[in-house]
């Protein structure tokens, strides 16, 4: 009799484990999803985020960096296909919040945004980067020893006689040359609107003198060329973070914690730096991981 309960004491204790070995082998696995714009820094940022992640955590992370614009990035985190994305505070303060105030500080434009994102969407944004890659005119470095160009402001004997490249719709947008002729009080003969990647050839080649690029281009140093100083501050604030879905914020908010050891960690120069890189063909997950690991953040 006693062996008979010895031998059912032991099954039991037998089907208890495999019933708890069959329960764990049947729980999901988080995964977080990150995404961005085919644009190199963004690029580079999701990719550390991706290593950030993965090094501190348990969770699986999937990546997407094909996405075409921050409008479709916004669409689809609010539909759940995504978790996090980098971006930059103007993009997402004229684009996704539709904001046609007078331009605001640096500290004043993430708090914006961030108490925008928070408030319509439930959404989060990490601490800013600490580079900002807001709109600003260039010169060949040759033309700006020539005529003495320093500052924008520098610009107004010569403006009415010169040719001024910029984005799509940099001619027309109030942020853009509207209010910037404006502010300064310059107008050029002509602004020639084009797509972003002609503008480089087009200044290089001297068919334009003045263009507007973007502070962290790689291409700025590459072209030997002089951004000139926005003195009187009329460029919105464009500072690099992550956005961060409801489901983040909520279920795993540790990630938020660890996303913002990137806090203020990356300056101009260095994020010029890394899109240098990419730019002449380095794998951005490389790029992401010898960054981190040079800093710290990752063994």
């Amino acid at each position: 009799m006693r062996k008979e309960m010895k031998k059912m004491m032991v099954l039991v204790v037998i089907m208890g484990l495999m019933a708890m070995s069959l329960s764990g082998c049947g729980q999901k696995a988080v995964t977080i999803n990150l995404a961005a714009q085919n644009v190199n820094e963004v690029v580079i940022l999701a990719n550390m985020a991706k290593l950030l992640i993965e090094e501190n955590t348990d969770y699986e992370t999937t990546l997407n960096t094909e996405f075409s614009g921050s409008s479709v990035l916004h669409q689809a985190m609010e539909s759940g296909e995504i978790d996090l994305y980098p971006t930059w505070t103007g993009t997402q303060l004229t684009g996704i919040l539709r904001y046609e105030g007078e331009n605001m500080s640096k500290e004043d434009t993430y708090n914006y945004v961030k108490k925008g994102f928070e408030d319509e969407f439930g959404m989060t944004w990490s601490e800013p980067f600490g580079f900002n890659n807001t709109y600003v005119l260039v010169v060949k470095e040759e033309v700006a020893e020539e005529y003495g160009l320093e500052n924008s402001s520098d610009l107004a004997t010569y403006a009415p006689e010169w040719t001024l490249a910029g984005d799509e719709n940099f001619d027309t947008r109030n942020d853009a040359y509207p209010g910037w002729s404006k502010a300064y009080g310059i107008e050029f003969k002509d602004v020639l609107p084009m797509q972003y990647g002609l503008i480089y050839r087009a200044v290089d080649a001297g068919e334009v003198d003045v263009a507007v690029a973007y502070a962290t281009d790689s291409r700025i140093g590459a072209l030997n060329l002089k951004i000139l100083n926005d003195d009187k501050e009329f460029f919105p604030d464009y500072s690099g973070a992550y956005v961060l879905s409801e489901k983040i914020v909520n279920d795993y908010p540790e990630v938020i914690d660890i996303l913002n050891q990137l806090g203020g960690a990356i300056d101009n120069e260095q994020m010029l730096a890394l899109n240098y890189r990419f730019d002449n063909g380095e794998d951005p997950a490389t790029i992401a991981k010898e960054y981190l690991q040079e800093n710290g953040l990752i063994k």
